[in-house]
């Protein structure tokens, strides 16, 4: 069994407070207290925009008062409507798992505050907080990172229910309780809300049998290619990651090396060769089975562990000639938040999941690649970034410096038709699929969310994508969770680059970069990801407009129409010094030139003139190109219907094989017959 875990040394001090003040004057340079004051600055923020009681958290310095701080208030009624319809159908002593908020930690005086933000650092790994100074928001602590009060825990206990997860970031513990239970933990005073825990269910990805029972194994004499740049065999592999443009970077020498990425899914099967260069060179730095409390995530069952096992190849697997992630030199962390149904369904624990994320925090990961799946208990109008909890606590991991890839859904097909939760947040990269020609798949989730915003953010392979099976060989299988761990690879190739980058400016280089970055649609959003553009080191401009088509109309002899304008950008890198042509003279351009950054929008407009042009159907071109051999060109059509002023007009005229027939409707008769024939 292969499994590693790391351990996070908890550090107190138990000084008296005076002692403790006076011993960081004289040590201040000898402990960790000195880089305390960076993130105990301010108030913390208020977790998922809820009012919370009592005084604003006065400023270090300031004059405590008595009253409470960051006390949420109790909602009414407690028990969720709709919680409280599935108890009363169950019987008294039937369990079921709910959530329990609670209404604060413990906080009552500015010194407490700044005590418990304090040891928030010593319960988290050094490099979960050197990510937060360096991408996440600041104070890089706040209420969220405090522990949820131990009394209240042992309060729970005393009822005889059984504790599933605590989670600090919402203030909650889910538990094991049956009816009766509930309605005393509903009693407790310092119980906010209780809510059940959700049930995510997903279909096992599309397995393509006839490639899954044939074996795709490398030659076994032969010699694994070294990591290097420009040295890579992709085998078939190649065409997944050619579309998003990885081989491009891993020819730079860039692999995610020292990118820490947290896979949460089913088990995994460690054994594989896929596998061998990460185990052998120590990155798999820790593993943790959600379900069965332990640090086993190589199930004996494969149908447990095969999901695991493809999207973990996908994003860092290495089998030189075979197959070859984007992201095969970061770090990973292995966690099992998923359990296997009857061989065909895949179920998820809301409550696991946020445990894993809350887990991927404290290693330090930089990178978190997951996917959910449709459930029975939220909506389509819960589907608004701020309602589901596992969206809050992706929103919430994404504040902390985590960029957060998850998948869009498989569900385009069915009665659900839209994203699934947290794919939802408006900080999450929902990631949905294509095949490797860059057509939608047709269960890859629709957008929007349910507040408008345009999801997903982005599309790789998500059909036939190639990838390690848990049985020793290679399959090839469909579905959103596997061009997830795609991007997910991406993503850390940016880090790697930019180890700057906020998770936002992460999204920001996706959508400006994306194969259709300046007409995103809610199907495809920002399009096919592009590693290499995204990363800025791509110096080639690459065009994109918008719209694609133009349709003017006129009346014959009009002499004003409306110009209309196209908008150009540059997706690629470098600069972009374009020149727009028009094969028609009736269509002017203005400017017919430009230069633009990348990003940086620019136009020309339209205008076209129909003097001494016959009543009919026009039609012309618009090319955009640069001025080097390298930018490609692309092109807009222009339509131009000019109507005649005659109450019924047909062109050409005269005609082989075809009629174009307009009618004036506004002075027609209710009914106009119109016979077209030929004459011998």
């Amino acid at each position: 069994m292969v499994s590693q875990s790391i351990f996070i040394e908890l550090k107190k001090f138990r000084l008296s407070s005076i002692l403790f003040f006076f011993a960081l004057l004289i040590l201040a340079r000898l402990t960790v207290a000195e880089e305390i004051p960076a993130y105990m600055v301010g108030a913390g923020v208020q977790p998922f925009g809820a009012s919370l009681q009592g005084e604003p958290l006065p400023q270090l310095g300031e004059r405590p008062t008595e009253k409470v701080f960051w006390e949420y208030p109790v909602e009414s009624p407690k028990i969720g409507l709709k919680t409280k319809s599935l108890l009363d159908k169950l019987p008294s002593d039937s369990a079921i798992a709910v959530w329990v908020f609670f209404t604060d930690k413990g906080i009552k005086t500015n010194g407490e505050y700044k005590k418990a933000i304090e040891e928030c650092g010593y319960q988290v790994s050094e490099r979960s907080i050197e990510r937060r100074k360096l991408r996440g928001k600041k104070p890089i602590f706040d209420f969220t990172d405090i522990q949820v009060k131990k009394e209240y825990l042992d309060e729970l206990k005393n009822l005889s229910v059984k504790i599933r997860v605590v989670s600090k970031w919402l203030n909650a513990a889910s538990v094991l309780a049956n009816k009766n239970q509930i309605e005393e933990i509903e009693k407790l005073p310092f119980v906010r809300a209780i809510k059940k825990v959700v049930t995510f269910y997903r279909k096992e990805p599309f397995v393509f049998k006839e490639d899954f029972k044939k074996i795709y194994e490398a030659p076994e004499d032969q010699l694994k290619i070294p990591p290097k740049a420009g040295v890579l065999g992709y085998g078939q592999s190649l065409a997944q990651l050619a579309q998003i443009h990885v081989p491009e970077l891993h020819n730079l020498g860039y692999s995610g090396k020292g990118v820490l990425i947290t896979m949460l899914d089913t088990g995994y099967f460690l054994h594989h060769r896929a596998f061998e260069h990460i185990l052998d060179e120590g990155r798999l730095v820790a593993t943790w089975d959600f379900i069965n409390g332990d640090e086993d995530v190589e199930d004996i069952s494969d149908d447990q562990r095969e999901h695991g096992t493809f999207t973990f190849s996908a994003v860092g697997g290495f089998v030189g000639d075979t197959l070859i992630g984007p992201a095969f030199g970061a770090n990973f962390a292995l966690a099992k938040t998923e359990i296997v149904l009857n061989n065909i369904e895949i179920q998820i624990e809301e409550d696991n999941w946020v445990a894993g994320i809350e887990w991927a925090d404290d290693l330090g990961a930089d990178v978190v690649s997951s996917s959910l799946g449709y459930n029975d208990w939220y909506t389509y109008e819960d589907m608004d970034g701020n309602t589901a909890l596992c969206t809050k606590a992706a929103d919430l991991a994404v504040s902390k410096g985590i960029v957060v890839v998850n998948a869009a859904g498989n569900e385009r097909q069915n009665s659900w038709h839209y994203i699934i939760a947290p794919a939802d947040g408006d900080s999450v990269i929902a990631v949905g699929a294509v095949d490797l020609q860059g057509h939608l798949a047709d269960f890859s989730s629709a957008g929007p969310t349910y507040d408008g915003r345009i999801k997903p953010d982005v599309v790789a392979c998500g059909v036939n994508t190639f990838c390690a099976s848990p049985y020793g060989g290679y399959a090839r299988v469909g579905g959103t969770s596997l061009s997830t761990p795609l991007v997910a690879g991406v993503c850390a190739l940016l880090l790697e680059i930019h180890p700057e980058w906020t998770p936002h400016d992460v999204i920001s280089a996706l959508h400006g970069t994306a194969s259709q970055a300046c007409r995103p649609d809610t199907l495809k959003g920002w399009g096919v990801a592009n590693a290499y553009s995204a990363s800025g080191i791509d110096t080639v401009p690459h065009i994109c407009i918008q719209p694609e088509s133009f349709d003017f109309s006129a009346v014959h002899g009009q002499r004003e129409i409306p110009p209309q304008t196209l908008h150009i950008s540059n997706i690629g890198g470098g600069e972009l010094r374009w020149q727009a042509i028009s094969d028609a003279d009736w269509l002017s351009l203005e400017p017919s030139s430009d230069t633009t950054l990348v990003n940086e929008p620019s136009a020309t407009n339209l205008t076209v003139d129909i003097t001494d042009l016959p009543a009919q159907l026009h039609q012309a071109t618009v090319t955009i190109s640069g001025d080097d051999t390298l930018t490609l060109p692309v092109t807009a059509k222009v339509t131009l219907i000019i109507r005649s002023t005659a109450k019924i007009a047909a062109f050409p005229n005269p005609f082989q094989d075809s009629l174009t027939v307009f009618v004036d409707k506004s002075n027609a008769n209710d009914k106009i017959n119109v016979s077209i024939f030929t004459v011998a």
